[in-house]
């Protein structure tokens, strides 16, 4: 989906022809695996004990960002001088920050945040005032929850680190497999798409631009990458590290002077109807002003422009008082977004085409008899295209089956699988065309269902196990694998890399960062005991969540609701009637905004994204191009300058006891 009349964006910068490209050195490989291994294990204590900034925490993970600033400003500077040859080269850096990039998110709301909690939460806390004793623990197997008191209680109360593995085995037999079957499908569909973002619509990728910069070889005779030697890049720097610096002075020292980072629009407007918004947040996040910059014009508009219409709508319903009459906003506003999504996924479809017919082509083995020629070509692509189009469809037949013999509705089972995929395509969509470091949606893939059908037709344990799995694998996607995939690909793209050997590293960097996480998480729990863990939601809020709602939709259960069909009706005619008027008429308004409109990232980013839009459409409007061009290592510096006092303040935090987050936790 080409932007139409786009406005003055990023450089495009440089791809190495295909013949050039080479596999992933050993020595990137082992380093990089040795530290997906670290990471992995000292996420949950850092994450959720300390609160620091998180390891990853978004899709420009903060491990791969230091890592990669450790070597260019450290590491390669020193071999350059005593040892040459050993100095990492830019395919090597650009390896290292891909793999690291790949499995990042694994040990946190990429894979195990919301399971560890979840499984042992039932048992622990049901009771008859939530009445899950009566509602859900009979309809919850053994293979899904842990079902042993002992177990249960050990990990919200501690045990002095004994982890009793016994009682974890059997749950882990049902959702380790189906977390690797359904990344194999990613893995599938990330390789299946690779080609229609980046070379055919010609995604930005945002998110890549300042590591591919880092990668670079210095000029001759200097020692770092040319990005650094320019003086705007360290005034962006600068200003950024300072705020951090007095920030994070002011957490430890409270009467040292700071700008307050966070605020509310409550503190500014008062009563009626404010009082319906007055929970926007007002929050200083440096970065997202200079991610922002390398956005087009139009969906950096769209991003703050659409979650400001979800708070006028807000307003409107308050004011008129449709609230009270039973009408919500907020469930008129998340709807739209189901919408939205759906409307995305048929774009997505149409936009891609062609595109597909030749990857059913080359998956039926009748790409020979195709005058293709290089665009049927699949020997440089991540995955041969036969074997990643039956790759994902047989392993979504195999995990839909596996769900229905296990007692789920085949109904739910997959609206769960479809909904599932089309998260992470429009995840991966806003974040690599978009460029949002964090992106987030309060719905999820029952939703639908739940408008349609109501689910007083479903079984106990079929909703049950959709509101675990969906909690699990959708609910937050921040840190999901698939726009993970696609930004190591095009970093590949860009460093001259094979692509197909780097997704193979890539799953051995997933399974290692599974394993050593699922050992930390469970030695944190049993050491501390969850229960002291409170400075963030995890295992409270977010380990009750999935049961909440499961006993809610079994009593007293959920009618169809017209209300919510109409929201999704909006979203959907909305978001593809916005697109069509674009390709027509060039309306200066991007739908991708919709999609985001109501969520937790939002609402920690709109008010930096305008503050970036703005600053783009000024220079832009009285600077042209050049103008864009030379303030662009500005607006890197401010990315850069956030992402190293994050680093910074991660160690302090350790030597403290006390984390400062530079990003939203």
């Amino acid at each position: 989906m080409r932007e139409p009349s786009p406005s003055p964006t990023v450089r495009p910068l440089e791809v190495v022809q295909e013949e050039e490209r080479t596999a992933p050195p050993v020595r990137a490989v082992i380093l990089a695996l040795l530290l997906v291994a670290v990471f992995a294990y000292i996420t949950p204590y850092n994450d959720y004990d300390l609160a620091n900034t998180f390891v990853a925490g978004n899709l420009l993970p903060t491990s791969s960002m230091v890592v990669l600033l450790l070597c260019v400003f450290f590491v390669n500077p020193f071999l350059r001088c005593f040892a040459p040859r050993f100095t990492l080269r830019p395919h090597e850096l650009a390896a290292l920050w891909s793999l690291i990039v790949i499995a990042s998110g694994i040990p946190a709301a990429g894979l195990w945040r919301y399971i560890i909690p979840q499984l042992p939460n039932l048992l622990y806390r049901a009771s008859a005032a939530n009445r899950w004793d009566e509602l859900l623990l009979p309809h919850a197997p053994a293979w899904l929850v842990v079902t042993d008191k002992a177990a249960a209680k050990g990990f919200y109360e501690g045990t002095n680190g004994r982890i009793l593995w016994e009682a974890w085995l059997i749950p882990l037999a049902f959702w380790l497999p189906f977390a690797f079957a359904l990344f194999f499908a990613v893995f599938c569909l990330a390789a299946l798409l690779r080609r229609q973002w980046m070379e055919r619509e010609q995604f930005t990728f945002p998110l890549v631009q300042l590591p591919a910069e880092l990668t670079k070889e210095p000029p001759p005779g200097k020692k770092l990458p040319p990005l650094l030697y320019t003086f705007g890049l360290w005034v962006g720097f600068g200003l950024s590290a300072l705020l951090h610096l007095t920030s994070g002075l002011n957490t430890y020292f409270p009467n040292f002077p700071a700008i307050r980072r966070f605020r509310s629009l409550g503190e500014y407007l008062t009563g009626f109807p404010w009082d319906a918004i007055a929970g926007t947040g007002l929050h200083v996040y440096p970065a997202a002003i200079g991610l922002t910059y390398l956005l087009t014009t139009e969906v950096a508009f769209s991003l703050w422009f659409f979650y400001v219409l979800e708070r006028l709508q807000q307003l409107l319903f308050a004011y008129y008082g449709w609230s009270g009459l039973g009408y919500s906003a907020t469930d008129f506003v998340q709807y739209q977004q189901v919408g939205a999504v759906l409307g995305l996924l048929f774009l997505i479809g149409y936009a891609a085409r062609t595109h597909w017919q030749q990857v059913l082509a080359k998956a039926m083995r009748l790409a020979r008899n195709m005058e293709q020629g290089a665009e049927s070509d699949d020997r440089e692509e991540p995955m041969p295209y036969a074997v990643a189009f039956w790759g994902f469809l047989l392993t979504t037949v195999g995990l839909f089956a596996v769900l229905v013999l296990l007692g789920m509705d085949a109904l739910l089972a997959a609206t769960f699988l479809v909904m599932a995929y089309g998260f992470y395509l429009a995840v991966s969509w806003i974040a690599t065309n978009g460029g949002m470091v964090m992106v987030q949606m309060r719905i999820l893939p029952f939703d639908p269902l739940v408008a349609f059908l109501g689910t007083k037709r479903f079984s106990p344990r079929g909703i049950l196990m959709m509101c675990l799995l969906q909690e699990a694998f959708t609910y937050d996607q921040r840190e999901v694998l698939m726009p993970s995939l696609l930004n190591a690909m095009k970093m590949a793209q860009l460093s001259g890399l094979k692509q197909r050997a780097l997704m193979v590293w890539g799953a051995v960097a997933v399974t290692i960062a599974a394993f050593v996480s699922l050992y930390a998480w469970l030695k944190l729990g049993y050491t501390k005991g969850a229960v002291t863990l409170t400075k963030t939601a995890t295992f409270f809020w977010h380990a009750n969540y999935p049961y909440m709602l499961a006993a809610q939709y079994l009593d007293p259960g959920m009618e169809p609701n017209t209300f919510r069909i109409a929201g999704m009706l909006v979203g959907l005619g909305g978001f593809v009637g916005l697109y069509w008027l674009r390709l027509q008429f060039s309306l200066p308004l991007h739908p991708v905004g919709w999609i985001v409109c109501r969520g937790w990232a939002m609402e920690q980013f709109w008010l930096m994204i305008l503050l970036g839009w703005l600053a783009k459409a000024v220079i832009v409007r009285y600077g042209g191009l050049t103008g864009y061009r030379a303030m662009r290592p500005f607006f890197l510096g401010i990315v850069l300058g956030d992402l190293t006092m994050a680093g910074l303040f991660t160690v302090v935090g350790y030597l403290t006891q006390k984390g400062y987050p530079v990003m939203p936790l």
